[in-house]
């Protein structure tokens, strides 16, 4: 009898076992690495190096970066970036920000560059990391290159999940182009030496300061973002961030830009 007991025991230990792992495997947000891999071409970059892009067959011709700057997969952050900076560092603040006077505070006063006194609004090649690192073509994307992702007329936008990391997938539904996609994971930001927010919002450097359109104001000491959150309702829009925080890059090759 108590052999009988001891076969039961195991018994629904195991089935209990594919239970859970059952369940693992069906959380609906979840996609497959295949998804991910359509459309994509090969760029070689200045380093020699080479890199994925896909094609979504957006009207400007832009073939976004398949992994953000110091990724090598997607789902990866990669190296954070204060803006118009072109090495990662151990810490982000105004302290240590290139194109501020090295107060701990920044005002528009105290901005170098990009400020209100030089009209310089989008960032020059010899300050855009990827056009600096990888070579002609490649730029940190502007508002209108990201709002181009939110065109319906080219993508649908879809939370999920890759290889357990949240973020957005934009999937192309341009003609001949179906089903191409891009990812963007949820990587936060970096303040100071600190990841913030990581998993639930993400923000991705654009390549102008921040103008305001409801105030008619520009903003000197912020950049503008693409932000993605994921909380009660999914939300991405044109957002901004003060220049000095740590941002991921994913950058677009075109020979149209600039």
């Amino acid at each position: 009898m108590k052999k009988s007991y001891l076969i039961l025991s195991v018994a629904l230990v195991s089935f209990a076992a594919i239970l859970v792992s059952g369940c693992e495997k069906e959380d609906p947000d979840a996609i497959s690495m295949d998804i991910v891999n359509k459309g994509i071409q090969v760029v070689e970059g200045a380093d020699g190096k080479q890199y994925e892009v896909v094609d979504l067959g957006l009207t400007s011709g832009n073939l976004w970066a398949v992994c953000n700057i110091g990724a090598s997969s997607p789902e990866q952050t990669g190296s954070f970036y204060a803006w118009g900076e072109l090495e990662p560092k151990d810490s982000y603040e105004w302290s240590n920000y290139t194109w501020n006077d090295g107060n701990t505070v920044a005002t528009e006063s105290s901005i170098t560059k990009y400020s209100s006194t030089d009209g310089l609004i989008n960032l020059q090649k010899s300050d855009d990391m990827p056009n600096v690192k990888l070579g002609d073509g490649w730029f940190i994307p502007s508002e209108s290159d990201f709002k181009e992702l939110l065109t319906t007329r080219n993508c649908t936008v879809k939370w999920c999940k890759l290889n357990g990391v949240g973020g957005y997938l934009f999937t192309s539904v341009r003609k001949g182009y179906e089903g191409n996609s891009l990812f963007l994971p949820l990587s936060g930001m970096k303040d100071h030496n600190i990841v913030k927010w990581d998993g639930q919002y993400g923000w991705y450097w654009c390549n102008s300061i921040y103008y305001d359109g409801e105030k008619q104001k520009l903003f000197t000491t912020e950049a503008s973002v693409m932000m993605l959150g994921h909380t009660d309702l999914d939300n991405h829009y044109i957002s901004s961030r003060t220049r000095n925080m740590g941002l991921p890059i994913r950058p677009i090759f075109s020979e149209n830009n600039y």
